[in-house]
């Protein structure tokens, strides 16, 4: 199926949801505190091609709030795509006490024939060779407000790779790469968050920076040993007419030897649109996009997006003449303007001839 028509199949999907979203809102309205959104849905990355499911967001907020305090959520959500992939998906996030308390979690079990080209920023792309793993991914964040906005807390990952598939001539089927032959990690850590953003799912002003550290270790089960640290931090500028400048950065620091899976994986839906999600691998991953966001007519808006970001072995050995570039433009489609929730198309370009399309929900940061 052309990718001109998987877009035009996305569009009629969410036009034809608009009149239960609607339905929706009149309910949430009536409550006051309280939004169960329950459809079917489809989307297209490179990874997954066309991908289908059903899925649910429930947003509420605890007793003695209002409509201006940030709502909880948990999202679920059971996926399979065009390449036979399979994704399971539960996601809480829940505010406890005026918001003094932050409970956030991600548990995903995936079946995902995948690609992988090696690890380093200079993989040729005859090194390509497909694999097939059992992955369960999770994270438990419990944090604390200290401060207005400001949450620190701890942090504990989880996750288990079996490696069901492999092509026997290639590294994996070798065993040449950490974590070729799966295994478990586990790690525990402490992550500050500082957020002041208006909106969730659709910022239009304030910050978001979330740092943390996890250690995995042998004494917690884990199977390999090696440090993690992750900087996501983003900025949003309002501008006239509803207009937003939106800005991230986004960056992993790995010390050990982890598992090829958990390398700093550059591309996919979220950091550098228009590469293949892991097609550039390693210890270090820096990232940056800006996007300009802008409303069309309705609910409809757009965006124009840039950044550039590589990945290296050592914090060291980063050049900013191999820096990957993207640039790309996408259109917006508001089908919950109560909580600001967004349909999104983008095309991104990047270098070599790179080029992603994705047909996704909630924006890309």
């Amino acid at each position: 199926m052309s990718r001109k028509c998987t877009s035009f199949l996305i569009i009629i999907l969410i036009l034809l949801s608009t009149n239960a979203f609607s339905k929706q809102e009149a309910i949430s309205d009536s409550l006051k505190r309280n939004s169960l959104v329950a459809l079917p849905y489809a989307y297209y990355t490179p990874e997954t091609k066309i991908a289908f499911g059903v899925g649910s967001i429930y947003s509420f907020r605890s007793p003695g709030s209002s409509l201006h305090d940030r709502p909880s959520n948990v999202k679920i959500a059971l996926t399979y795509t065009q390449l036979k992939q399979t994704i399971l998906s539960f996601i809480p996030e829940i505010y406890f006490n005026n918001e003094s308390i932050l409970f956030n979690g991600f548990y995903t079990f995936y079946k995902f024939p995948d690609k992988f080209w090696g690890i380093g920023n200079n993989s040729p792309d005859n090194a390509e060779e497909n694999y097939t793993p059992h992955y369960l991914r999770t994270f438990t964040n419990l944090q604390k407000r200290i401060l207005p906005g400001l949450y620190i807390g701890m942090r504990y990952q989880l996750e288990y790779i079996d490696i069901i598939k492999t092509d026997e001539d290639g590294v994996l089927g070798k065993g040449l790469i950490t974590g070729s032959e799966g295994g478990l990690a586990s790690g525990l850590g402490m992550l500050i968050s500082y957020d002041t953003r208006d909106h969730v799912y659709y910022p239009t002003t304030g910050r978001y920076y979330q740092i943390y550290a996890v250690l995995f270790d042998q004494m917690l089960g884990s199977d390999y040993k090696f440090s993690h640290f992750t900087f996501d931090l983003r900025k949003y500028y309002p501008l006239k007419d509803s207009h937003v400048m939106a800005f991230q950065s986004y960056n992993i620091f790995i010390h050990g030897n982890p598992p090829f899976q958990m390398l700093g994986l550059l591309g996919g839906a979220y950091w550098m649109r228009g590469y293949y999600y892991g097609r550039y691998r390693d210890k270090n991953m820096i990232t940056f996009q800006s996007e300009y966001r802008f409303p069309l007519f309705w609910r409809l808006g757009g965006v124009a997006f840039a950044g550039f970001g590589d990945v290296a072995s050592e914090i060291d050995k980063f050049q900013s003449g191999a820096l990957k570039l993207t640039i790309g433009a996408g259109l917006r489609f508001m089908f919950d303007t109560q909580e600001k929730i967004n349909a999104r198309l983008d095309f991104g370009f990047g270098n070599d001839g790179n080029f992603g399309f994705y047909a996704m929900v909630l924006e890309a940061f």
